[in-house]
């Protein structure tokens, strides 16, 4: 520790601390221009000048000294300072008036903290402004070289498209390599947007230059990251929105859907009234208490006719946490039954029933501040870089900064680029991978003996599912080299601290169970878990995922992961609820579909979820929606499934909302509406109580039919009902930003490491036997190609909100496209951009072909976003067998040219 005094104030800091960061936490304040709380400092404008012991210092860069006197404020210092404003300023006159960031410009606000004031010329644009870009305009003339936004998209973003080009009075901003940004291949990030002081580099929407009514920080409604965004609202409509400086897993960045994709909320085809089919079988714009009367009058008489399992409820990761405890609360106490799911059957099922199986919970075990701790990270089946943005920015600047990194994936990602290892294994062969890792392991005796014997049990139960998988065979089933997959087993053993990541190429697939299992095996294995920087964790793919099946979404446990058949789970239900939940299990998502195509399930309510375009054997999903009795879609847009509805009621988006989210760490976050709902919509949460009164229920947490649901309530109920909640209320989150569960009790911080030095919540950690199973589909000389799906950077599942922002305009962002390998292209004769189609045994779509070498030969990736092409039109009835999660990553397909029958 040094102790220094600042402006007479005694500190105690850190060895290593700027006297910039010591002047901050002393409270004080002091100009300046290139300094970023995210990518310390430039050291170019001149303005944070200090004294030290009597000399003119850069705070920005001096480290403290032992004993040293600064002062921050003299004469002296002020005429420093202006001396170097007036040299900015000779080359960024304060021609503020009309300029698109007057009034928000950290320039002006400094200048005039300095007693410089803006002339009376008004601002003229530049028409050598490079405007190419949709989304992020850069008006050279602006610039005052300060170097924040080459830091930012090199040391964020890690995309290092932006570099300082020329010498001396030729300097300047400019795209590395020439060409326009999106030729560059820049995703829109918006990190130069944040980090410049001026106007040099901004958005180009007229918003831009608008004063904001009011602003609030809420919580993201895309991916499972959980980044925290500053909305700006203008007269009710949303005028921009910005990453959170403080947000807790973000850090001051976004990605191009947080920042630009809220176009959606004003869209003109938002559902705005109830929608009620008429005798004719068209859907008529109705009220709220024709609709609710009708739901309620149909639910009771079909639960009365065929019993409370003909009936089920789907609920969302796009509500809140207190929505699905209410969507949850709904199916058991008015209508009398456990079938309620969410779309996580469709994703991490099958990760969340190992973790809950082997370690005690459904959740991953560590915390998103680990990629910064761990030694080494072993990625598999997930490209964070596309799917979570954000989260895929820190581990690359992670591996920049010297962690291992390894990536098991079919496809040359962006990070498998960057890999240590590269495993680009075929699709649909993980656990003969991930086996054979374990068989290394402990025949080479990498194992960690003293965790194994003092934290697991079922060590002994291993070696004999082990034993087949060798090197040689698990390098011909999936064609990786044998050399790698010993390699990359002994570098995971090695490391000191060592996490494993997983995304949907894991859990889509028919092995989902067993390779969640087997990668589990690895870190208890090797007892890297448990410590921070080591652990095992499944990247959620939505926002609240995570927090819907907390919440008891699914038809197997209530609330935390309680079981509905601990009759001492359901007996403190009755105490709270004043009714039991059904003690036996409900139908699964999938067993749903496949009831109502039997006719035994009547009725389906279906909230903020498109199983006709999202679930796989498409044609096989709506053949069961068209065979219901009675079908209620409640969303904010008209879906696929929407147009097989009898009743549909318009919903509230995340913006239009209160309440909170779990993210992909566990950390549980506050939501706050910025605008209200448009037309009559309302929030799913007020819909599903008004309707359980309109079936004769109270479900507890409003004044009334007409009144909105008070979250902070629900909250109440949610803690009280579920242990590893208790000490988690909105007034803390509030206070605190987030918490991460378990939280038991209002003492408690929260827990960052899942089951620290051991302590498992189930006792003990249980090893699993990973039992091979192969893809359910396989190819042919028919269907020789296999597709895998997942996300593009611009989109989220079906595209119904990020197409209907100012995201569409980037010329990448509006179209589908299937990608090959060119041997694979070369062998069908198909040519970049050509149109073709892909055919499954299931079904056919056309596309534009796409040629890359990101791809492996062989293996052809399809998105998923595009209700034109409907790429799950493709995938077939294969699942999880545990979970019925289906197999999105292995089709077998072939692609065909398509002939012009013009002549």
């Amino acid at each position: 520790m040094v102790t220094v005094s600042v402006d007479g104030l005694i500190q105690h800091l850190p060895e290593g601390t700027t006297v910039l960061q010591a002047i901050q936490k002393a409270g004080g304040q002091i100009p300046t221009l290139c300094h970023s709380e995210h990518l310390g400092s430039q050291s170019r404008c001149g303005l944070c000048l200090v004294e030290e012991n009597g000399r003119l210092q850069h705070a920005c860069q001096t480290v403290v000294s032992p004993n040293a006197i600064y002062v921050t404020h003299s004469p002296r210092l002020h005429a420093a300072r202006i001396q170097a404003m007036t040299l900015i300023l000779h080359g960024h006159p304060l021609t503020c008036r009309g300029c698109p960031v007057d009034n928000r410009c950290r320039l002006q606000t400094v200048a005039s903290e300095l007693g410089f004031s803006p002339g009376s010329d008004t601002h003229v644009p530049s028409p050598a402004a490079d405007t190419r870009h949709p989304l992020i305009h850069h008006d050279k003339r602006l610039c005052i070289h300060c170097g924040l936004c080459v830091a930012a998209c090199r040391d964020i973003q890690g995309a290092d498209i932006l570099g300082q080009l020329g010498r001396g009075e030729t300097l300047e901003v400019g795209i590395v390599g020439g060409g326009s940004l999106e030729e560059a291949g820049c995703v829109a990030c918006g990190a130069c947007l944040s980090a410049c002081p001026t106007g040099a580099i901004r958005e180009p929407l007229a918003s831009a230059g608008q004063q904001a009514d009011s602003m609030v920080v809420t919580t993201c409604g895309y991916c499972g990251v959980g980044c925290r965004l500053r909305v700006s609202v203008r007269q009710g409509r949303i005028l921009r929105v910005e990453p959170d400086p403080h947000g807790a897993t973000n850090r001051g960045h976004a990605c191009i859907k947080g920042r630009f994709g809220h176009g959606f909320v004003h869209a003109r085809d938002r559902l705005t009234h109830p929608l009620i089919r008429n005798a004719q079988g068209v859907l008529q714009e109705s009220d709220w208490d024709t609709a609710l009367s009708l739901i309620a009058e149909r639910f009771a008489t079909l639960r009365a006719t065929h019993g409370p399992q003909a009936l089920g409820v789907v609920s969302s990761a796009r509500c809140t946490n207190e929505e699905n405890y209410l969507m949850q609360k709904f199916a058991r106490v008015v209508l009398g039954t456990n079938n309620i799911d969410n779309c996580a059957r469709v994703c991490h099922s099958p990760s969340a029933f190992a973790l809950g199986e082997a370690l005690g919970t459904g959740a991953g075990t560590g915390s998103f501040d680990d990629i910064e701790r761990s030694d080494l990270i072993l990625l598999v089946g997930a490209n964070p870089t596309e799917a979570h943005p954000v989260l895929g920015a820190r581990i690359l600047q992670a591996v920049r900064k010297g962690c291992q990194l390894i990536v098991i994936d079919p496809r040359r990602t962006q990070l498998a680029r960057v890999a240590h290892l590269h495993l680009p294994l075929k699709p649909g062969t993980n656990l003969a991978v991930i086996n054979a890792m374990q068989r290394v392991l402990i025949e080479e005796d990498l194992i960690h003996h003293d965790f194994i014997h003092n934290h697991t049990e079922g060590f002994e139960t291993l070696w004999s599912t082990l034993e087949p998988w060798t090197l040689d065979r698990a390098s011909r089933v999936s064609a990786i080299p044998a050399a790698l997959i010993r390699q990359a087993a002994h570098r995971y053993a090695r490391a000191r601290t060592a996490q494993i990541l997983w995304g949907l190429g894991i859990s889509e697939s028919c092995q989902g169970s067993m390779s969640a299992f087997g990668l589990i095996n690895l870190a208890l294995l090797t007892g890297h878990i448990g410590r921070p920087g080591a652990g095992v964790s499944p990247l959620r793919g939505q926002n609240n995922v995570q927090g819907a099946c907390d919440m008891g979404t699914l038809p197997n446990v209530l609330s935390d992961y309680q079981p509905v058949g601990n009759a001492r789970v359901r007996q403190r239900h009755l105490q709270v609820w004043g009714v039991e939940p059904p003690a036996d299990p409900g139908l699964k998502l999938p067993e749903m579909l496949a009831a109502a195509r039997e006719g035994t399930l009547h009725a389906l309510y279906l909230v903020a979820q498109d199983p006709a375009h999202s679930d796989p054997d498409t044609a096989q999903v709506i053949k069961a929606l068209s065979r219901l009795d009675f079908f209620v879609v409640q969303d904010i847009f008209m879906s696929e499934s929407a147009r097989h509805a009898h009743v549909v009621l318009p919903g509230a988006g995340f913006l239009e909302k209160n309440g909170t989210f779990v993210n992909s760490d566990r950390r549980v976050q506050p939501v706050v509406r910025a605008v209200p709902p448009p037309g009559q919509a309302r929030t799913d949460g007020d819909i599903v109580h008004s309707l359980a009164l309109r079936m004769g229920v109270n479900l507890g947490f409003s004044a009334g039919d007409a009144e909105p649901v008070e979250p902070e309530r629900v909250l109440r109920e949610i803690a009280c009902l579920s242990p590893n909640w208790r000490g988690i209320t909105l007034e803390r989150l509030h206070d605190l930003s987030f918490i991460q569960w378990p939280c038991p009790d209002q003492d408690h911080p929260g827990t960052a490491t899942l089951h620290a030095d051991g302590a498992f919540l189930r006792g003990r950690a249980r090893f699993t036997p990973p039992v091979w199973q192969p893809p359910t589909d396989v190819c042919d000389s028919q269907f020789p190609l296999l597709l895998t799906t997942g996300r593009i950077v611009y989109h989220y599942n079906v595209g119904s909100m990020t197409r209907r922002s100012a995201i569409s305009q980037l010329a990448a962002a509006q179209r589908e496209t299937v990608r090959l390998h060119p041997r694979d292209a070369k062998a069908s004769g198909i040519v970049d951009g050509e149109r073709v189609a892909v055919v499954s045994r299931q079904g056919r779509t056309s596309v534009e072909a796409e040629i890359t070498t990101e791809n492996t030969p062989g293996v052809v990736f399809m998105a998923f976003h595009f209700h034109e092409t409907r790429t799950n039109l493709l995938v077939g009835s294969g699942s999880d067998t545990p979970t019925q999660c289906p197999e999105y990553k292995v089709t077998p397909v072939r692609i065909e040219k398509i002939i012009d029958p013009s002549p």
